[in-house]
């Protein structure tokens, strides 16, 4: 039997763990073609539960066009995905295809040839940059008229929207606001990781998507559900496990399903040949984990300063750590604050560490922590 916890990529089916409260609720409001601001903390299974989404979605007859602004560097790539992913979505015949795509004015239909002599269509821009978003627009419209043609119910999602003023500033905001708003035949998620971002875009009364729809957070599986998940599946495998002994893994993975799914892989592996999982297995785990991704910690290590290095070693040896208490800066020999401040904020910026509501600094890699233990124990920091 293959190993049935899947991570690093789209999960989807009976592979997805459990979120069936979260697509239930999203279900309901994308058939009532809602506008939601979906926010969630990376690698909490965003991506997966919106793929999850579509797959439902098509069950009931709802068209779906999944875009990812961090693939698209320009407006008008932007302004190419969206026309093309909506029309798609409505309609696979490729005649129709080309003909819709004929019939617009700022973009234009794109012929592709395969090997097999099939014929494929796509979309481009037919402006300059600069008239990119009205190419935008009109891709826009295309789609909610199409959707009205049809008789049909379109669902755009809209994935790492906090990026989205890298395009064109808050200017590409009042004039998608403006769209959004007139489009009956199309519901909208907007999906991001940036909390603070995505939270001003939708609470700030200056910017144009305030209170334009629902903000809905995705939060930490619940515990019991999650156990369930993974109890099922191994008892699938002929495995044997106790309930209790698997609370840990949510301990050692913080809690989020990235890592949970990544321990339980390994897990799933580990135990292969006698098919029994315990405690001091799962004890191991993490250690394992850090080993593996060895060649990519040691990069980032390369990347710091000896003064960051010594604050994350300072940071990974307490798990509630206060770096500017002076019981810290004391314990480790690392201050004044000032110098750690700018440590911190250097290390935010390259992504190793990340600043929560509360304001506390923890590692963005939860493993990391472990494989920095392990080099000091190897006396190889330095």
């Amino acid at each position: 039997m293959e190993n049935p916890f899947k991570f690093g990529g789209i999960v989807r089916g009976p592979f997805f763990a459990d979120r069936k409260q979260e697509l239930d609720e999203l279900s309901r409001e994308m058939i009532n073609l809602s506008r939601i601001f979906l926010i969630s903390p990376r690698r909490y299974g965003k991506t997966c539960l919106l793929f999850n989404l579509m797959d439902r979605l098509d069950e009931i007859g709802i068209a779906s066009a999944y875009i990812d602004l961090n693939a698209y560097p320009g407006l008008g790539n932007l302004a190419e995905a969206y026309t093309h992913r909506t029309t798609k979505a409505l309609e696979t015949n490729t005649d129709k295809l080309i003909k819709i795509f004929s019939s617009l004015r700022l973009l234009r239909p794109k012929i592709s040839v395969g090997l097999n002599g099939s014929m494929s269509a796509g979309v481009e821009v037919a402006v300059q940059e600069k008239a990119s978003l009205s190419a935008l627009i009109e891709g826009m419209n295309n789609a909610n008229r199409l959707a009205a043609q049809q008789n049909r119910k379109l669902v755009v999602i809209i994935d790492e929207f906090s990026d989205l003023t890298k395009f064109n500033g808050q200017g590409l905001e009042k004039a998608l606001r403006s769209e959004v708003q007139q489009h009956e035949h199309i519901g909208y998620i907007f999906s991001g990781s940036e909390e603070s971002v995505m939270l001003s875009m939708v609470k700030d009364r200056k910017r144009a998507f305030y209170k334009l729809g629902r903000i809905m957070g995705l939060g930490h599986i619940e515990r019991n559900r999650y156990t369930d998940f993974i109890m099922d599946w191994l008892g699938k495998g002929d495995y044997t496990a106790d309930r209790n002994d698997l609370q840990k893994l949510f301990d050692l993975g913080n809690d989020i399903p990235h890592n949970i799914q990544r321990l339980c892989h390994n897990m799933w592996e580990i135990a292969r040949e006698n098919r029994v999982v315990v405690p001091e297995l799962i004890d191991q785990l993490p250690m394992i984990i850090a080993q593996q991704d060895s060649p990519h910690y040691e990069l980032v290590w390369r990347s710091v300063s000896q003064q960051q290095k010594k604050l994350l070693m300072a940071l990974s040896a307490e798990d509630d750590s206060k770096p500017f208490s002076k019981d810290f800066q004391l314990t480790y020999g690392i201050g004044p604050s000032s110098s750690i401040k700018a440590s911190l904020d250097s290390l935010v910026k390259k992504g190793i560490l990340y600043k929560t509501t509360e304001g506390k600094y923890q590692f963005s890699d939860t493993f990391m922590p472990c494989w920095i233990d392990y080099i000091g124990d190897k006396k190889q920091c330095w």
